[in-house]
């Protein structure tokens, strides 16, 4: 881990005005949903200092929680996208099994507009008639 923290450390000092985006699979925060927490990224706190150190972060997107969730982490907001298949439950007792919704999938939309960036979350498909 340490040498990929170094690697991150040195290809963002290299660019320290090119607005950037990490993506990454595992979120690198706690969510309060205990069995997917339990496969969280080695050393969030070592990874939190290094994003601390580039203000050019602007954007930490993940996947694996089959939710979106958003946290700030390390300077800049850190979160996790829904999934286009089943969505996780949300269960925050301590310790909770894990379990599986049938909500409509999902997905989330980046967009780069005025120098920061826009996210939408939106469903697949048609659900009501738009309202005009």
């Amino acid at each position: 881990m340490d040498a990929q923290l170094a690697w991150l450390n040195a290809t963002l000092a290299a660019q320290p005005e090119r607005p950037t985006i990490i993506m990454m699979h595992h979120p690198p925060f706690a969510t309060g949903i205990t069995y997917m927490d339990n496969y969280s990224l080695d050393d969030a706190a070592a990874f939190a200092e290094v994003v601390r150190r580039h203000p050019q972060i602007e954007r930490i997107l993940c996947g694996h929680l089959h939710r979106a969730i958003d946290r700030h982490f390390g300077g800049t907001v850190a979160g996790t996208a829904p999934s286009t298949a089943h969505q996780i439950r949300i269960n925050l007792v301590p310790g909770a099994r894990i379990s599986f919704n049938f909500e409509p999938p999902s997905y989330q939309l980046h967009i780069w507009q005025d120098g920061s960036l826009v996210t939408h979350t939106a469903l697949f498909g048609e659900w009501l008639e738009p309202l005009v």
